[in-house]
């Protein structure tokens, strides 16, 4: 996404600043690079605005100058503000996106259009469901305002099973059509086993794959809690909490946190209603993460120790998924004896799935492999690149192969701890190596870690495997004179 004119003054901004404590340090950039370990281009390069770097680049700058916090925090702020133009630069596009699809449905169903937005909250969406056809009621302020337009562009381009699903105005119906007890316990068991193949096509083939079918089935959750009652419903919105959270990772893991928050708390507030304690505790859980990327130590912590408060309820395998992410809380915070023991007691409970559809539970990707990659992640953030490096390559050798996206996100970890290790031709040809996975999944996770990466290595773009790298990814993430990127 291009930056507006106010994010590249703002970089330019903070740029100054950081030849301002240079300066006032009494060196120069060439006696600065070796005290940071980055090249005297990056340090030019960024104190005129031209270069993004990150923040491990703003903390050792912060540290070597002596500047108290004061570039770690003008780096944070940089990002909250550049974080806040895209999102509403999104909010913009999704609105027109939103528009767009509305004239494509109603012109590939030109019998059967939406009805307009001051009539009907709803519109009904016919799908086959075990060789019935039933028709379900889709939340229009679910669709729009959650950003799930990818379930109806799916339906309207006839991605979603049938040429064309009848997708019409039929007023404010919202409830199911069941034929009895019997019919709601096959559909039930149908969701349940549906979840497992979902959770497997993402760890394949990535959140592009696998959301559009979570919102189908909570679309047929939805449609059949208006109906039920009693032990009935309250089996059903476990099972909604279930795919509500998993709605939740797929959006984080696309790179869309407004969203994934929201089914978070769809996933918690259902978790709360049918008093699921591990679905509750997995929710905080997935708190903590979220808070993890505005690197809020405290909140990673807190949350995450919330999480495992009544852990002889929880499920092995989410007890250890759970001690990783406050072990990296810990590293966040500097802390590294606490983040190794806390990842060395994650091994008593580390799961053994190799398959890949959390048959064991939440918390089955947590695999040995994967704990060994998480401790590599602990060590690059709190800078022992070397450490990390023989964790990754380890953990990448013995990672399950089902476990293809996790694969290309260690990649581009490993990426990164190559660059900070100065191996810059190694840390180019790794993150390429990711790049297929992270475009073909939709995980603009991974996509965003491999651009913090070519952001690092653009200036030694006379290295054969860089070039290749920058190219691959596009011009607009090339640095050339005079250009801001």
């Amino acid at each position: 996404m291009i930056d507006s004119e106010e994010v590249r003054e703002a970089r330019r901004g903070l740029g100054r600043q950081l030849a301002a404590y240079r300066e006032a340090a009494g060196l120069i950039q060439q006696e600065l690079a070796p005290k940071i370990h980055y090249g005297r281009s990056t340090i030019a390069n960024v104190e005129i605005g031209r270069q993004r770097c990150s923040r491990a680049f703003w903390e050792r700058c912060d540290q070597v100058l002596e500047a108290g916090g004061a570039l770690i925090r003008g780096y944070d702020e940089l990002k909250a503000f550049t974080r806040a133009q895209q999102v509403d630069i999104a909010r913009r596009m999704e609105e027109e996106r939103a528009a767009r699809l509305r004239q494509l449905t109603a012109s590939a169903v030109p019998a059967r259009r939406l009805a307009p937005e001051s009539a009907a909250d709803t519109v009904m969406v016919s799908i086959r469901l075990d060789g019935r056809e039933v028709v379900v009621s889709l939340d229009r302020r679910v669709l729009l305002q959650a950003g799930i337009g990818t379930l109806l562009e799916a339906f309207a381009l006839g991605q979603a099973g049938t040429a064309h699903p009848a997708i019409e105005a039929s007023g404010p119906a919202d409830r199911l059509a069941v034929t009895s007890p019997a019919h709601v316990d096959e559909i039930l068991i149908h969701l349940r086993e549906q979840w497992h193949a979902l959770v497997k096509t993402d760890n394949l083939l990535g959140p592009r794959f696998a959301l559009a079918g979570v919102l189908t089935q909570v679309a047929v959750i939805e449609g059949l809690l208006s109906t039920l009652r009693d032990a009935p419903r309250i089996e059903a919105v476990r099972l909604g909490a279930q795919y509500a959270e998993s709605a939740a990772w797929l959006y984080e893991d696309s790179g869309s946190l407004a969203p994934a928050r929201y089914w978070t708390s769809r996933a918690m507030e259902w978790a709360y209603e049918a008093d699921d304690q591990p679905m509750l505790a997995w929710t905080i859980f997935r708190r903590s993460q979220q808070a993890a990327t505005a690197r809020d130590v405290a909140h990673v912590i807190g949350l995450a120790t919330a999480a495992r408060r009544d852990e002889q309820r929880l499920a092995t395998p989410m007890r250890a998924a759970i001690r990783v992410q406050e072990a990296y809380g810990h590293a966040l915070g500097g802390n590294e004896q606490d983040s190794q023991r806390l990842l060395d007691e994650a091994h008593a409970w580390a799961a053994s799935d190799t398959v890949g559809d959390a048959r064991g539970g939440h918390g089955s990707y947590c695999t040995p492999s994967h704990i060994e990659i998480q401790r590599a992640n602990c060590w690059l953030t709190t800078g022992k690149a070397k450490k990390a490096i023989t964790l990754y390559e380890d953990g990448l050798r013995t990672l399950p192969v089902v476990y293809q996206r996790n694969r290309a996100a260690a990649l581009s970890w490993l990426a990164a701890a190559y660059a900070a290790d100065g191996q810059l031709e190694q840390a180019a040809s790794t993150a390429h190596a990711a790049l297929p996975v992270a475009r073909s999944t939709g995980a603009g996770r991974i996509l965003e870690e491999i651009k913090g990466v070519s952001a690092e290595l653009a200036p030694h773009r006379r290295l054969q495997t860089v070039a290749a790298l920058l190219d691959d990814l596009g011009s607009e993430h090339e640095v050339p004179p005079g250009s801001h990127a």
